[in-house]
């Protein structure tokens, strides 16, 4: 998530646009499996698909405008835009985590909670940093390294929770998981060419 500009956004209208389709995800998937668990977890599971979209443009437009070149780099300038709306989207995600573990007999264990809420806390704390009057409590430095640390995490964390279920080699499986695994790999790669593409162009010939 990049510091404030001072030109004009879509920063209002994209969250806006990503909670209330969230929010519809998660409306439906109740109305359609009921308030219990079978409803709630399909509205978990495609609610954290609709935040991820939001997350891995984030994530990687950046990188793709520095491996693609200057014709991207109008889509790198919506970084802080893209993460600013997944922030809105999963807060519809973190609301349906606190009603499964009202209504769940046997809720995730305390592991999972611990590991998925670092997530949740560093997409906050960057949002929050996004900010320049909160991102000046800090050096930039600080914000720099708290910025890669917590993008990463997420990464991490959305990785493990689409790989979580037994691989099955399934029209099903791949259906359900395929394009988001496929998203991870690819934004991985993406990133890790657009740092080496960096390193080559900053360090002495």
């Amino acid at each position: 998530m990049q510091a404030e500009r001072p030109t004009r956004s879509v920063t209002g209208p994209w969250m806006l646009t990503a909670f209330a389709v969230a929010f519809v995800i998660a409306g439906a998937s109740l109305a359609l499996r009921g308030p219990g668990e079978e409803g709630t977890l399909l509205g978990l599971r495609l609610s954290a698909r609709w935040s991820y979209l939001w997350f891995w443009c984030a994530y990687s437009a950046s990188a793709w405008a520095t491996v693609l070149g200057a014709r991207l780099r109008p889509v790198a300038m919506h970084s802080r835009d893209f993460g600013l709306a997944f922030a809105a989207a999963h807060l519809v995600h973190v609301g349906l985590v606190a009603w499964l573990y009202q209504i769940a007999e046997h809720p995730p264990g305390a592991h999972t909670l611990e590991f998925f809420g670092v997530a949740v806390f560093f997409t906050y704390l960057l949002a929050l940093l996004s900010f320049r009057r909160f991102a000046a409590w800090l050096t930039p430095r600080a914000v720099s390294v708290i910025r890669t640390v917590g993008v990463e995490y997420i990464a991490l964390a959305f990785l493990a929770d689409f790989v979580g279920p037994p691989f099955q080699l399934t029209l099903n499986y791949a259906l359900s998981y395929g394009l988001f695994l496929g998203l991870i790999l690819l934004g991985y790669v993406v990133r890790l060419t657009a740092l080496i593409r960096r390193h080559t162009q900053t360090s002495p010939a």
